[in-house]
């Protein structure tokens, strides 16, 4: 919560003086709240977004791993070297917003993932574009900045198995990042 009010903040260019101003918060705070040296309460968080034109909602999720929570996922699966675990937890994602509401699948995306391992990032931007799209869900800013490398033919898999996919099925926001996932592959997710 804390960290999407941050961000909308940022991207407003509001200064935290002006925000203290608006909401009452004294702007100390607010940089503390930023820095994680405090946690605001649910009071404060409300009144730090309305002072940024925003709301506080609670979304059902039933618990499904976010964006950015399964790139966490996929990074310390491949820290333990098990690519596989990766993999699957990519197409578990896939399935998570083919089946969530429009908001769970809203919330579940808005969230940049940290992770800089450049096929799985392509591949979860990808696939957010592929299936918001398919939803008529707005696309989240940092999927639109994630570009990728259309001559890289990533996969999640071994990469000997990329001359198995047909390109031709491969989602077109995946191929344009060159991602090679086959769209059979995440509707069977």
């Amino acid at each position: 919560m804390i960290d999407q009010l941050i961000r909308l903040r940022h991207r407003r260019r509001l200064p935290a003086t002006i925000l203290g101003a608006r909401t009452g918060i004294d702007t100390s705070a607010i940089y503390a709240y930023e820095h994680g040296r405090r946690d605001p309460r649910v009071s404060t968080a409300e009144a730090w977004a309305r002072g940024l034109g925003a709301r506080l909602i609670v979304v059902d999720t039933h618990g499904r791993a976010s964006a950015a929570e399964t790139a966490a996922r996929i990074q310390d699966h491949l820290g333990d070297g098990d690519r596989n675990a990766a993999a699957q937890a990519l197409l578990q994602f896939a399935s998570t917003l083919q089946v969530c509401d429009v908001l769970a699948v809203a919330a579940l995306t808005i969230d940049e993932p940290e992770s800089k391992e450049d096929g799985w990032t392509w591949a979860i931007a990808g696939l957010v574009e592929y299936v918001t799209a398919r939803r008529g869900i707005p696309t989240p800013h940092w999927v639109t900045e994630t570009s990728g490398d259309p001559t890289a033919r990533w996969t999640p898999w071994a990469t000997e198995l990329t001359d198995l996919v047909d390109v031709d099925r491969v989602p077109e926001p995946l191929r344009r990042r060159g991602v090679l996932i086959e769209a059979g592959e995440l509707e069977s997710a």
